[in-house]
């Protein structure tokens, strides 16, 4: 049989680190870098009082007033080409009346830190400086140069950020491999648990549906009013049922899913492989929240988020819209999928492109994906690693020479991936120091 894999051996003990690893997010939390307006320069600031005392060389570089990007270099030896640690400072806006305790208060209770940006994604930014924090001051000795790059304006598409490190500075933050976020969700399957690691990511094509119809006066009912045509198309997209798209990424997902869903759960993944269908993924007999991984892997998306109509209230508006947020698999075209979306909805609204951009790179690289199978197996024994396509879009997109893939490990179930960008966002300690312990693990298995 073969053996479980062992923690990398480490000349410290991580129950010491507990504390700093604590008290770096929580400031991080407390400074408020929502994105608009960002100012993720006072988090480059933070993270270079940490990184100047073990004499750590970075560079602090602002693509705008106040739009900082860290980047951070420990030296290897040179043997093999750099690994990047990859996060980004800005988060979203919160509401503070829809917080049980204040967003931005980086409070640390009940085994948790609390506030935007816990999760996406200060807390692996903290966990990242950490790591690169002990392998310095312990003087580890790596095969290739290790990488911390913090990026500002991931949250409004990373132009003042990733992009514009790659196109101004790309010397600086080229390597062959990136640990980044959007992965590191653990599933329990009867088969064992098993752990997301992202290897590709989905391109976008937001449109604007907009219906129009006669005005006049509010009191005088129109059933051909816009914003009834509006709605029409709005219930006939609910019902649209895309045509499946099985990308080579979701076929290894879904063969590994087989193998750990015996029986029932095997021969529906089964019938799934042999003929991908909307309703089929969305029937299948596993962890839902699984199932939704699955669902988006396989189809490209359109969701509605933006409305708009009308300006009095006595006013019958001529035009209503609404803004589709539209999500592709690699290999897909915004304006293919424009034209399926504009069939499902019907003739009587107009659907347009505001903007596309395509997803092609996979990174999907066997010898990474051991390593980071080994890691995990490592820290939780007959863990696996399932490669996914993530629905969402991160700075990976900036990198196209870097095989980028999503890994934080978390030791708690995924559902506690659902606070992302919602109130009340916290990230328990247990799952941050999991995450740091085998980030750190896979960095040496690749570097030493």
């Amino acid at each position: 049989m073969p053996t479980t894999p062992e923690p990398m051996p480490l000349p410290f003990s991580w129950a010491a680190q507990e504390r700093h690893l604590v008290g770096l997010l929580s400031a991080l939390i407390r400074l408020d870098t929502s994105n608009p307006p960002g100012h993720e320069i006072a988090v480059a600031r933070r993270l270079s009082r940490e990184l100047s005392p073990l004499g750590i060389a970075h560079t602090v570089l602002e693509s705008a007033p106040g739009r900082a990007n860290l980047v951070a270099r420990l030296p290897g030896s040179g043997q093999e080409p750099p690994l990047m640690l990859l996060g980004h400072a800005d988060v979203v806006g919160a509401l503070p009346g829809q917080w049980t305790r204040p967003p931005f208060s980086g409070e640390v209770a009940d085994g948790r830190v609390w506030g935007r940006g816990a999760l996406d994604m200060k807390g692996q930014v903290a966990a990242s400086l950490l790591v690169m924090q002990l392998i310095a001051a312990h003087r580890m000795r790596l095969r290739r140069d290790l990488l911390l790059v913090v990026t500002a304006d991931e949250e409004a598409g990373s132009r003042l950020g990733a992009y514009w490190l790659w196109e101004n500075h790309r010397s600086l933050v080229e390597a062959e491999f990136a640990f980044n976020e959007g992965g590191g969700q653990r599933f329990l399957t009867p088969g064992g648990p098993v752990y997301t690691v992202q290897v590709a990511e989905k391109g976008s094509a937001r449109m604007r549906i907009t219906a129009r119809g006669p005005g006049g006066h509010a009191s005088v009912p129109r059933s051909e009013a816009a914003v009834f045509t509006l709605a029409e198309a709005l219930l006939r997209l609910r019902a649209f049922a895309p045509r499946s798209v099985l990308h080579p990424a979701a076929h290894r997902m879904l063969g590994i899913l087989a193998e750990l869903h015996p029986g029932t759960g095997a021969q529906a993944v089964e019938r799934l492989l042999e003929a991908p269908t909307w309703a089929g993924a969305n029937s299948l007999p596993i962890d839902p929240v699984l199932r939704e991984f699955v669902v988006a892997g396989l189809h490209n998306t359109a969701t509605p988020t933006l409305l708009s109509a009308g300006h009095r209230q006595n006013v019958v508006p001529v035009e209503a819209s609404v803004v589709l947020d539209g999500r592709l698999l690699p290999g897909q075209s915004p304006e293919d999928w424009v034209a399926e979306v504009r069939k499902a909805v019907g003739d009587r609204v107009e659907v347009s492109l505001l903007h596309g951009r395509e997803s092609r790179a996979v990174h999907d690289d066997p010898e990474l994906l051991r390593v980071l199978g080994d890691t995990v197996a490592a820290h939780e024994p007959g863990a696996r690693v399932l490669p996914y396509v993530n629905p969402a879009s991160t700075d990976a997109r900036a990198f196209p020479d870097t095989k980028v893939v999503g890994f934080f490990p978390s030791a708690s179930d995924a559902d506690v991936m659902r606070l992302i960008h919602a109130p009340d966002e916290h990230a328990r300690i247990t799952d941050l120091m999991f995450g740091g312990k085998c980030l750190l693990d896979a960095v040496l298995r690749l570097s030493t």
